[in-house]
C-alpha cells in the first residue's frame, strides 16, 4: 500500500472516531453544563425534559357553555346540546387569478363544489345528492355576492380589487368524516382558511311531537357593545325562548393530537358550570297521544272536502294544579304556504277564533254565583214565538234574530246546557249588568296573556267597542250581552279556554302552568302551582254546571254530545257518567289582508274525566273555510275523549305498575302520579267579592 492511500484511510477512520467523541461531547454540554435546556430564540429556555414532548401533542382550548335541557314530568329529555363544530371560512382571491376572470369563475365552483361535497363526506347521511345541491346553491350564492361576480367582465382582469370573504360555512358539525373532509380542503387551497370554533348542535328527540311548544333556536350573527362579534344562538319561539336555558360561563377542554394532528377530548372541561335543567309539565306520552288523534281526525275521511280543516288545537291540563300536559297543533298541509313548522303558527296559543257554545257553562256558572240566576228555580220558554223572546230579546230591535238548531221549549238552567239553547243562555245574559259582563271577562282571563312567558302569543279578546261608555246600554244588551252569551263578538285561543275552564273549577286566580322547576348548577328551584289562590265558586255552583256537562254526553234525544255517545256505544264503551262536555260550533269571519274577509267554521269541543270529579280538561279546535256544517260534536270532540281516556287509562297503569318518575331536583321516586282524593285542594263554601246581582229589570231599563 502506497504511502498516500495509507494516510487517506488514517485520515477517514479518524474523521469517523471523532463523531461518537462529539456526539458524546455536545450531549454533555446539553445535559451537564447547559442542564438540559436550550435557548430559544427570543432568549427563552426550552428544558429537554419529558413534559416538554408531551406539550407538543396536549394543547388547551377554551370550550363555551351549552344551553339547558329541557326534559318532560318524567325526566324524558325533550332537547339538549350536542358537541359539534361550527365552521367559518375566510377566503381570498388568489394573486394570480385576479387577471383573469374566466380561471377565477372556474376556481370559485371548484372550490363550491368541494366545501359542498366535504358537507356530505359521512356516507352514513341520508338524501345526500339533495344536500349537496342545497350547499352547493347556498355557498355559491354566499360568495357570488361577496366577490360581485354579476358585475365582473367575460373575460380580462378584474375592474376592482376584490375583497375576502367572511361567511359561516356550517354549524353543528358532529360527523369525523365531514371534519377531515373540510380539513383537506383547508390544506388544497392556500386562499381558504377554515376555522373550526367548539360549538354545540341542538338536538330534539322528538321532534315532531314537541316542535310548537317546546319551540327551536336560531344562530345569529350579533355584535357587542364591547366591539366584539360573533355567532350567537338564541331561542326564538316556545319554551327554548326563556331566559333560564341562556348559556352559563364557558370552561377550558385539555385535548391531544393524534397522528393526522386531529384533535380529541382526554377529560372533562374545567370551570364550567353544569347547564340548566328544564322540568316541564308536559307528558311526552300524552302529547303523543294528542298529536296522533288530532292528526288523525283532522286527516279523516269525515274531514275531507268541504269539511277538512285550515287548522286544529288540542290541549289537556291537569285540574289539580294547572299543568299543561299535551298541547297539539296541526296544519292543512294541502293548502299551507308555509314549508316549515318554524314559519306555523303554533295554534294552542296563537290561532284565535270564536268559542260558540262552549263558553255557555261559563256563562251560567258565573250568573249563578252572582245570583242572577236561580238554577233550580229559573224557567226560560225558549220558543223562538214565544212570549219570553219577545219581551226578553225581540223587543230590544236587534237585527239579528237569536235562533236554536232545534226547538226547545221551556227549559232551566240545567237543560240550556244540555241542549245548548242560544235563546236560553240569550235570556241568562241579559240579567247581567255590563259591569257584570266585564268582571265576566276579567273573572275568566278573556283578553289576557296566559301567563306562560312563550313569545308571539296571541292575546284576542272582546271587540274594543263592546265596552265603550258611550255606547248606550240598550244597544250592549241588544248586541254585545246576547253574543257574548253564546260565544259571539269575542275571540279566543285553546288554552285560554282551558284556563277559563280551569277557573271554574279551581278558582278565580288560577292559572296554567308549563314549568315544574328549574335546575340551576345543581340547585332546584320550584315553579309553584296557583291552584286554590283568590275567589272561588260555590261548591253548588261548579258541582250544577258539572252535573249538566256530564248530561250533555248522552243519548238523550236533545243532548249535544249524543252523536258523539252513538259512536263510542258502537265501540262497547257508554261515555256517559264517564266523560263530561260541552259542544261547541260558530260561524264567523276572519280577515284575510286588504280589508277582506272569508267566512269560516269552528268546531269545538270542552270536556272533561271523571264526570263525577273532573281530574282532566281536554279541549279541542278545528276550524274550517266556508258555510257548511261543522259540528262540535262530531269533529272536535273525538280526538279530545280519545286523548282523556288515554290519559286515565295511563294513570291507573302507571299507579298500578309504581312507575319511577322524576322528582324534585331530578331525583327519581317511586310510586302512584295520580294524588288520592284526599289530597286534592279543599273547596271554599262561598266567597264575596262579587258584583251585585241584577234583577229582571235590567234589561227593562234599557227599552
Amino acid at each position: 500500500m502506497k504511502a498516500g492511500e495509507r494516510r487517506r484511510l488514517r485520515f477517514a477512520f479518524g474523521a469517523l472516531g471523532a463523531v461518537p467523541v462529539f456526539l458524546c461531547g455536545w450531549l454533555g454540554w446539553l445535559q451537564v453544563v447547559q442542564g438540559g435546556e436550550l435557548v430559544r430564540k427570543d432568549g427563552r429556555a426550552l428544558p429537554l425534559v419529558a413534559a416538554t414532548a408531551d406539550r407538543q401533542v396536549w394543547r388547551s382550548e377554551k370550550y363555551p357553555a351549552p344551553r339547558g335541557t329541557i326534559v318532560d314530568r318524567n325526566g324524558v329529555t325533550l332537547a339538549t346540546d350536542c358537541e359539534a363544530y361550527e365552521v367559518r371560512a375566510h377566503v381570498a382571491v388568489p394573486r394570480d387569478l385576479r387577471k383573469d376572470v374566466v380561471a377565477f369563475r372556474g376556481w370559485l365552483a371548484t372550490l363550491v363544489d368541494r366545501m359542498a361535497l366535504a358537507l356530505v363526506a359521512d356516507p352514513e347521511q341520508t338524501g345526500r345528492r339533495e344536500r349537496h345541491a342545497r350547499h352547493r346553491e347556498r355557498l355559491a350564492g354566499i360568495l357570488a355576492r361577496a366577490f360581485r361576480v354579476g358585475e365582473l367582465p367575460a373575460t380580462g382582469k378584474f375592474p376592482f380589487r376584490p375583497r375576502a370573504a367572511d361567511f359561516l360555512v356550517a354549524t353543528g358539525i358532529d360527523r369525523l368524516a365531514v371534519a377531515d373532509a373540510l380539513h383537506e380542503l383547508d390544506a388544497d387551497f392556500r386562499t381558504v382558511r377554515l376555522d373550526f370554533i367548539r360549538s354545540f348542535r341542538r338536538v330534539y328527540l322528538e321532534r315532531e311531537l314537541t316542535h310548537g311548544i317546546v319551540g327551536h333556536t336560531d344562530t345569529i350573527w350579533v355584535e357587542d357593545e364591547h366591539g366584539g362579534a360573533g355567532y350567537r344562538t338564541f331561542g326564538v319561539c316556545g319554551l327554548e325562548a326563556l331566559r333560564a336555558l341562556t348559556p352559563g360561563i364557558g370552561g377550558r377542554r385539555r385535548i391531544r393530537q393524534d397522528g393526522r394532528r386531529r384533535a380529541y377530548f382526554v377529560e372533562p372541561a374545567a370551570g364550567m358550570v353544569p347547564p340548566t335543567r328544564l322540568h316541564t309539565t308536559l307528558d311526552l306520552e300524552l302529547q303523543r297521544v294528542a298529536v296522533r288523534e288530532l292528526a288523525a281526525q283532522a286527516e279523516s275521511g269525515d274531514a275531507r272536502g268541504e269539511h277538512r280543516p285550515r287548522w286544529g288545537a288540542l290541549v289537556l291540563v291537569d285540574l289539580d294544579n294547572g299543568d299543561l300536559l299535551a298541547a297539539a297543533s296541526w296544519h292543512d298541509k294541502t293548502e299551507d304556504k308555509v314549508p316549515t313548522e318554524k314559519g306555523k303558527a303554533f295554534t294552542p296559543y296563537q290561532s284565535r277564533f270564536e268559542p260558540g257554545s262552549i263558553v255557555k257553562p261559563l256563562v251560567l256558572s258565573y250568573a249563578h254565583q252572582v245570583n242572577a240566576l236561580d238554577w233550580r228555580r229559573d224557567r226560560f220558554d225558549c220558543s223562538p214565538n214565544g212570549a219570553d223572546y219577545a219581551r226578553r230579546i225581540a223587543s230590544l230591535g236587534r237585527r239579528r234574530p237569536v235562533q236554536d238548531d232545534h226547538r226547545c221549549g221551556v227549559l232551566d238552567a240545567h237543560g240550556i246546557i244540555v241542549n245548548s239553547s242560544n235563546i236560553g243562555a240569550a235570556m241568562v245574559g241579559l240579567g247581567l249588568s255590563r259591569e257584570q259582563w266585564q268582571d265576566y271577562m276579567r273573572a275568566y282571563g278573556f283578553g289576557t296573556s296566559v301567563n306562560l312567558n312563550l313569545p308571539h302569543e296571541a292575546v284576542p279578546g272582546h271587540h274594543p267597542d263592546s265596552f265603550d261608555p258611550r255606547r248606550p246600554l240598550r244597544s250592549f244588551f241588544a248586541n254585545s250581552a246576547i253574543s257574548f252569551s253564546f260565544g259571539y263578538e269575542l275571540e279566543v285561543t285553546p288554552l285560554q279556554v282551558a284556563r277559563a275552564y280551569l277557573r271554574m273549577f279551581r278558582g278565580i286566580e288560577a292559572e296554567l302552568r308549563l314549568v315544574r322547576g328549574v335546575e340551576v348548577a345543581g340547585e332546584w328551584h320550584r315553579v309553584p302551582p296557583r291552584q286554590g289562590t283568590g275567589l272561588r265558586y260555590r261548591p253548588e255552583v261548579v258541582e250544577a254546571v258539572r252535573a249538566a256537562m256530564a248530561d250533555v254526553v248522552d243519548n238523550s234525544e236533545h243532548a249535544t254530545g249524543r252523536h258523539l255517545w252513538e259512536q263510542f256505544h258502537k265501540q262497547g264503551i257508554d261515555l256517559h257518567g264517564l266523560v263530561g262536555g260541552k259542544t261547541g260550533t260558530a260561524a264567523s269571519r276572519v280577515g284575510i289582508g286588504n280589508g277582506r274577509l272569508k267566512h269560516v267554521r269552528n268546531a269545538s269541543f270542552v270536556g272533561f274525566v271523571p264526570a263525577e270529579d273532573p281530574r282532566w280538561l281536554a279541549v279541542c279546535v278545528l276550524q274550517k273555510d266556508g258555510r257548511a256544517r261543522f259540528y262540535g260534536g262530531s269533529y272536535a270532540a273525538p280526538p279530545a275523549v280519545k286523548l282523556l281516556l288515554e290519559c286515565q287509562r295511563l294513570a291507573e297503569r302507571r299507579q298500578l305498575r309504581q312507575e319511577p318518575r322524576s322528582g324534585s331536583g331530578g331525583q327519581t321516586r317511586i310510586g302512584s302520579t295520580v294524588p288520592k282524593a284526599s289530597q286534592a285542594l279543599p273547596r271554599t263554601p262561598g266567597f264575596s267579592g262579587w258584583l251585585s246581582p241584577v234583577g229582571a229589570g235590567a234589561a227593562r231599563d234599557t227599552r
